[in-house]
């Protein structure tokens, strides 16, 4: 694995003088951010696909069992809920051998501006969610080093998990997707061309895992809406690079992906979704 730049030190403030250098320091050793997938990442995998199992409905996982991906994967998603990742990544955890580590990329606001942003991501996710994203007048520079910092660190069973949203979708139609931001882009521009995207489309979930596991437990007929996870094909970033856009539209096209496999659901649901 290259060396990974670091965030420069002079631009950090407040906590972040903390929380950045502390977090990518874990995230630059690759052993130990591999033995966090192997013990924190995989029980929380196995929490989601047990205490959701009623809930949840895959549909293409031919897309992802068997796909090589040499030097890492990129995961790209729409994002409904705080935990959409987290089923995602469970997903290919426990059906494929492509994830030995995971790495998703936060706003730095709260989880590296403040001490209980940065317990969460350590509790949570073992302090995998990183590099930080910047939102402020330091983005235009900050967020370039994240970048490269990502592309560093893919190999091998490496994935990245990205939502090029920015934000959760709020609205009641799972369908209706935001806007996208063009960070996808900058990363592709940046990453060996073997490097596999697998575009992802994820409904039916809310935000409260309490819930989640609730409804989980009801008799069957009255547990809700299934939750639908929806794997597409992957592309290879060198087939998005040679086509020569700029980062805004690589991102438009790769999230047209997400769009398309969100339009199967939504035929697929058009007379509503039984309650399971």
């Amino acid at each position: 694995m290259p060396d990974i730049p670091p965030m420069p030190r002079d631009q950090l403030r407040g906590f972040e003088k903390i929380a950045v250098p502390l977090v990518e320091g874990i995230n630059s050793r690759p052993r130990v951010v591999r033995a966090i997938h192997a013990t924190l990442g995989k029980f929380n995998g196995m929490t989601i696909l047990v205490g959701m199992g009623n809930l949840l409905q895959p549909r293409g996982l031919e897309h992802i069992k068997g796909l090589q991906a040499p030097r890492g994967m990129v995961m790209v998603s729409n994002h409904r809920s705080f935990f959409d990742m987290y089923v995602i990544s469970a997903y290919v955890t426990h059906n494929t051998p492509l994830m030995k580590a995971l790495l998703f990329p936060v706003r730095s606001n709260f989880f590296y501006t403040h001490p209980l942003g940065t317990i969460v991501n350590f509790a949570a996710s073992g302090a995998v969610m990183w590099p930080p994203v910047f939102r402020d007048d330091r983005k235009r520079h900050l967020n370039a080093v994240g970048f490269r910092q990502m592309a560093a660190a893919l190999g091998p069973g490496v994935v990245i998990g990205i939502h090029p949203e920015g934000t959760r979708g709020k609205g009641s139609d799972p369908y209706a997707l935001l806007p996208v931001k063009p960070g996808l882009g900058m990363l592709i521009a940046e990453v060996d061309p073997d490097v596999c995207i697998l575009p992802v489309f994820i409904a039916g979930m809310s935000s409260s895992v309490r819930a989640e596991f609730g409804r989980n437990l009801r008799p069957k007929g009255k547990r809700g809406e299934p939750i639908r996870v929806r794997f597409g094909a992957a592309v290879r970033a060198g087939d998005l690079q040679a086509l020569d856009l700029d980062a805004a539209a690589t991102t438009e096209a790769v999230f047209q992906r997400v769009h398309d496999l969100g339009q199967l659901d939504r035929a697929e649901g058009a007379n509503g979704w039984p309650s399971l």
